[in-house]
């Protein structure tokens, strides 16, 4: 049996290299979460940073007045955007209230998540950094050709993150 992903310290690694949890991240990604968000038509979309311990929120798009909004993360145990790092695949909870793993979860208990759809943000190095979500107050199905347009907006996202570690390492490469 292979170990948890979620813990493998080439991964957790990758997101200190890529300086993921710098406020410096959100102001380039803002406008993917707000395209996610609306594409979907949920109010909510975020890009997530998944850490061993908890879930960083790099951007968001409607989360303001929300606890989430406020906290900028919560425990990984939480977390729908584990799943991802887990499987590299996208992960889909039409009814939140039903599933078996997420019907108990405080997210979907006190601050009424009914939805969910997320695929992860997969590095050019191969590690899966975290996901674009997008989470409903209501169930929902989710198209094929939706969870294909989060993952067009995922590349885009991984794009502008590693686009800042080659402007940061060029100047020391060249001296």
């Amino acid at each position: 049996m292979s170990a948890d992903p979620l813990y493998a310290a080439q991964r957790l690694q990758e997101i200190v290299d890529l300086d993921l949890l710098s406020s410096e991240v959100d102001p380039i990604l803002q406008d993917v979460a707000a395209r996610a968000a609306a594409h979907l038509s949920l109010p909510v979309s975020l890009i997530s940073v998944v850490l061993d311990e908890a879930l960083h929120v790099a951007a968001s798009h409607g989360l303001d007045g929300l606890w989430l909004g406020e906290t900028g993360g919560h425990p990984v145990e939480w977390s729908f955007c584990a799943t991802s790092v887990r499987t590299r695949e996208a992960f889909v909870v039409e009814s939140a209230v039903n599933d078996p793993y997420h019907s108990t979860n405080p997210l979907v208990v006190q601050d009424g998540v009914r939805c969910y759809a997320g695929v992860p943000l997969i590095s050019s190095r191969g590690f899966v950094l975290g996901n674009l979500c997008v989470v409903g107050l209501q169930e929902r199905q989710f198209t094929e050709m939706e969870i294909d347009a989060l993952r067009e907006l995922a590349a885009s996202a991984v794009q502008r993150i590693e686009a800042r570690r080659v402007r940061s390492v060029e100047p020391t490469e060249r001296s």
